[in-house]
């Protein structure tokens, strides 16, 4: 298994406006063949720290996600939430 965890940089007062926008989107996203979770988290004591989780059968799959009509349509409509890129780590599950 394949996780990928996104500490996302949303530009100040905006992390509200992400949530709305992933909520559209993770319905599809955890429909995508292989993918076995997709996760967004939201700092109870700041709405613009936002986390997202993945995981993925294995790292085909997640080149697949990246290259999904839904998931580019996100990145075009919410490019300006952001004050610049994330911070990825992708890991491998071990146990």
């Amino acid at each position: 298994m394949i996780v990928l965890i996104a500490q996302l940089n949303v530009a100040e007062g905006n992390g509200n406006d992400v949530i709305e926008a992933f909520s559209k989107v993770v319905p599809l996203i955890r429909q995508d063949p292989r993918t076995v979770a997709y996760n967004i988290l939201q700092a109870a004591d700041n709405p613009d720290k936002i986390t997202v989780y993945e995981k993925y059968e294995d790292r085909e799959t997640l080149q697949y996600h990246g290259q999904t009509e839904h998931f580019k349509e996100f990145g075009r409509s919410t490019r300006d939430l952001f004050a610049g890129r994330a911070e990825i780590t992708l890991y491998e599950e071990i146990v």
